[in-house]
């Protein structure tokens, strides 16, 4: 059991290791969104192409270089407006296509 060499962590190596993750766990505590439940929708552009292919409501898009994320949205602890929403329909398209197009104040 345990063929070779096993190195013990000097007393400064170990202080190194613990207190980055110390870090890294202050940093978790500082972050903008605080839930541990996230949920993100990505509203995305793309290039029409041959490539671009629709399997019932749901497009593929094999280049990532014709895919352009526009926006997204996070939500924290499953906020999620209404998760029936269907973007097929003509009024949500139109909804969309508004906030698209108007500029920032």
């Amino acid at each position: 059991m345990g063929k070779g060499q096993h190195k013990m962590p000097t007393k400064e190596e170990l202080l190194e290791k613990y207190n980055r993750i110390n870090k890294i766990k202050q940093v978790r505590e500082n972050r903008f969104l605080q839930s541990s439940n996230l949920n993100c929708i990505a509203l995305c552009e793309v290039i029409t192409s041959k490539d671009l292919q629709k399997h019932g409501n749901i497009w593929v898009c094999p280049i990532p270089d014709h895919v352009c994320t526009r926006f997204l949205f996070v939500y924290e602890n499953g906020q999620i407006g209404d998760v029936h929403i269907n973007t097929q329909e003509a009024t949500i398209q139109r909804e969309i296509l508004q906030v698209i197009a108007s500029k920032p104040s």
